[in-house]
């Protein structure tokens, strides 16, 4: 304790307990008038600049380490072994400390049989952390405190014990060291997870890609803005933002190699608030996204139903008659509204949540748990499952579909060309906000994803490849669409008809409408024989018919598709019930839904957990315990949204809210790395990186192109929503139909102030910044460890690779 006493105001380097000083480590002597004792140095022959230690120095020595330079060494093993027998096992700290010296003299061992190798050095051993002059640091002090504390009481409880020798001492202090250091170290610097191999990270991002919800739109916006035409933009608004944006996010990533809530202030010190924003938003989402997945267990919970139960209208209770309420509609529409949702008419009205649903929102939480409570590493076992079903599903819709009736109908939709569609602003703005959401742009996933791959990884390449995937998918599941579109119009058509001539006819024979309207007994094909005959009648006798009985028009039932959720699980039901086989038709369709969403919901659910791992030390050591108290998070909020009015709720975040914040965050991306960190340094740091060019006109879209275009589908998507009512399709229980409405103005006030809520940390974080008078351009670049500015070699590059990861396949 009196060396120790002496040490207290000393602050050297820390050292490991068995510390390989090297020549250049013993010139450097302490500096005068610190009132620290004489450091020690080591001599040898061959290395200029050494001395022996002085005599006086000698005798400030511990009598071990004066033996140790006498020429005597560390005791033999088998002398180290000899000393311990001589001690009496009297207490059971005597037996802990027994054990050290057991595991270290190994250790000793070694470092004695390669003394001889070692050329230009001393070995020099700095046995205790308080008789040494290479003293440690304050915390390694503290903690030699505690353990001499904690061995007095041992000594104090055991009774009294022979003093063990100099030697034991030593090596029971340095042993204990090394284990609370050892500890101290994986607490807090725990590896980082990789992807397995590179193919695990495009099944990733590709499952990220594939909501389904966003398939839906693409092909509403395809039918709805211009067909080719919208297409043309569309492709347009890729290279002016989808490729450059991805590209940059996935730059981002791997350049920075973490996903902390603060790695943007790294690029841009003024956009520090990023990170906040982008968790924020996948929070949001979290909370409504999986209740998707609870409608789709729900259908899947009746599949097995001997007939299910959307194909007809259910029974009154204590009553043989069908339900006044489901037979003014369909049997589709009530299950839907009525059954699943228990929907309320307005979005005003409350009332209790709906159980059933509860239990299939715990059941899809319950699945994203398994799939990712330890990481990345859960995710990659069920990624080939995942994302290669729907593939598999949809080349069978496709096939299956194909010689059914009314297919040509569809599939000629997609060579409609409607040329005065490009000169449509609204219709570019629309076109950009798809990009933006086909991409996943401005959620913050791809970051986090990205940053699980080696900073070497060609992610340019990856970009265009995400995009070709991307393209080819809409291109493939557009004709699948189109064609059950084609063949559910047809039928529905077919239907219309039948129905109108059974009302005629019944008006007829009442004496309402004249004979001259009786229309004729319809053939194979009722459609074109019923309009037939409604163009030849006369304008009057026209006029009345039509007065009477709606318009059976194939384009218009064509053209009812919708991008919500509701055309999903009302058309696509019906459409699968009139297939041949349509129970196993029906598990595959739902399977496809579920496969899709669960992709994007664990995604959304890694933007939320990956910040925290990387902010938090403790959440890495604990990640199941993470993931099961995030997971109950979003599934108590997830519970308002299986409200009766929960719908209305879930379209206006789905429709309304979620565009305005992430085209503001891609912007606030975009010009931390071209502005803030500037584009022409931020690719020069990729170059060395990747050890390959890159095509410069990549900062010139960032600099100039990208940041117009978001700021113009900003304003576009403001002024949208200012001149046009927001409105939604309710249930109206007493006419059994659907109705739509506008949303209150609470609702757009909502909407704003949410969007208000996950921006404020970005303007925040600006003011801290002016504040403090911290620059605009961050003043070092961050984790390149070359100075030179030349390519790292690949060898180079993989130095901080864990070997685990297979880098044949990231160099691909």
């Amino acid at each position: 304790m009196r060396g120790l006493r002496r040490w207290q105001g000393f602050q050297p380097r820390p050292l490991s307990p068995f510390h390989l000083i090297a020549p250049g480590d013993l010139t450097r002597d302490p500096e005068p008038g610190r009132g620290e004792p004489a450091r020690l140095q080591g001599g040898s022959p061959g290395v200029k600049g050494h001395r022996a230690p002085s005599p006086s120095e000698r005798r400030k020595l511990p009598a071990y380490s004066r033996s140790t330079e006498k020429g005597e060494g560390a005791p033999p093993l088998a002398k180290a072994k000899a000393s311990l027998e001589e001690v009496p096992p009297e207490s059971s700290s005597t037996k802990a400390s027994e054990s050290f010296v057991e595991k270290n003299l190994s250790t000793i061992s070694e470092l004695e049989s390669n003394t001889e190798e070692w050329e230009g050095g001393i070995l020099t051993w700095v046995v205790s952390a308080w008789d040494t002059q290479a003293a440690v640091s304050e915390t390694r002090v503290a903690k030699a405190r505690a353990w001499e504390t904690h061995a007095l009481e041992a000594q104090v409880r055991g009774g009294p014990q022979p003093k063990p020798s100099a030697t034991k001492e030593a090596t029971v202090t340095t042993s204990e060291e090394t284990r609370y250091t050892s500890r101290e170290e994986s607490d807090v610097f725990l590896p980082r997870q990789l992807w397995s191999s590179k193919l695990k990270f495009i099944l990733a991002m590709v499952s990220y890609l594939l909501m389904p919800i966003q398939l839906w739109r693409f092909v509403s916006q395809w039918l709805h803005k211009g067909g080719c035409s919208f297409l043309i933009m569309y492709s347009i608004m890729l290279l002016w933002i989808g490729i450059p944006l991805l590209f940059l996010e996935m730059a981002v990533g791997q350049r920075v190699q973490r996903a902390s809530i603060d790695l943007w202030k790294t690029l841009g010190p003024w956009f520090g608030g990023l990170g906040y924003s982008t968790f924020l938003v996948c929070f949001i989402i979290n909370t409504y996204t999986n209740v998707f997945n609870s409608w789709v267990l729900f259908y899947m919970s009746h599949v097995f139903y001997f007939t299910v139960p959307w194909q007809h209208c259910p029974f009154q209770r204590n009553s043989s008659s069908f339900d006044p309420e489901c037979e003014q509609a369909t049997s589709y529409t009530y299950f839907w509204y009525r059954q699943t949702l228990k929907a309320s008419d307005r979005i005003e009205d409350g009332g209790p949540l709906a159980l059933h649903l509860g239990i299939c929102l715990f059941l899809a939480w319950c699945l994203v748990y398994v799939f990712i409570m330890n990481g990345i590493k859960s995710f990659e076992k069920v990624l080939n499952v995942l994302v290669l079903l729907p593939y598999l599903i949809i080349f069978c819709f496709f096939f299956r579909t194909l010689p059914m009736e009314g297919t040509e109908y569809g599939l000629k939709h997609l060579l409609v060309l409607e040329v005065a569609r490009i000169y449509d602003p609204i219709v570019w703005s629309q076109a950009g906000v798809q990009v933006m959401l086909d991409m996943g742009l401005g959620f913050g996933p791809i970051v986090y994803l990205s940053s699980y791959m080696p900073d070497f990884n060609n992610c340019l390449g990856d970009a265009f490849l995400m995009v070709l995937i991307k393209m080819l998918t809409l291109l493939f599941f557009m004709p699948l669409i189109l064609s059950i579109l084609g063949f559910w119009a047809t039928i529905t058509t077919h239907r219309c008809c039948e129905k109108n001539t059974e009302t005629l006819m019944m008006l007829v024979a009442q004496g309402i409408l004249p004979p001259e309207v009786r229309p004729p007994t319809l053939t194979k094909n009722p459609t074109s024989t019923y309009n037939s005959w409604l163009n030849n009648l006369l304008p009057p006798l026209r006029s009345a018919v039509l007065s009477k009985v709606p318009e059976c028009n194939i384009q218009e039932h064509f053209l009812k598709i919708e991008e919500s959720p509701r055309f999903v699980f009302l058309t696509f039901t019906e459409v699968i019930s009139l297939l041949p086989g349509s129970f196993f038709w029906t598990v595959l369709f739902f399977l496809l839904l579920l496969s899709l969403s669960l992709c994007a919901m664990v995604t959304f659910m890694l933007g939320i957990i990956t910040p925290l791992q990387d902010t938090f030390p403790f959440f890495r050591r604990q990640p199941r315990i993470l993931t099961v108290g995030a997971s109950m998070v979003m599934f108590l909020c997830g519970l308002f949204f299986i409200q009766p009015s929960g719908i209305y709720y879930y379209w206006l975040l789905s429709e309304y809210w979620i565009v305005p914040p992430i085209i503001s965050i891609a912007l606030c991306e975009n010009l931390a790395v071209a502005w803030a960190y500037r584009a022409k340094r931020f690719l020069a740091d990729m170059m060395a990186l990747l050890s390959r060019p890159i095509c410069p006109i990549c900062g010139w879209i960032w600099c100039y192109v990208s940041p117009v275009v978001l700021l113009g589908l900003l304003i576009a998507v403001f002024i949208q929503m200012g001149t046009r009512p927001l409105t939604y399709t309710a249930w109206n229980s007493s006419t059994s139909k659907e109705t739509v409405q506008q949303y209150p103005v609470w609702a757009l006030i909502l909407t704003v102030g949410l969007y208000v809520i996950v921006l404020i940390p970005i303007p925040a974080y600006v003011a801290y910044c002016l504040t403090l008078g911290i620059p605009f351009r961050p003043t070092a670049s961050p984790k390149l460890s070359s100075g030179s500015g030349q390519p790292l070699t690949k060898k180079e590059a993989s130095e901080h690779i864990p070997q685990g990861y297979k880098t044949k396949s990231s160099s691909a």
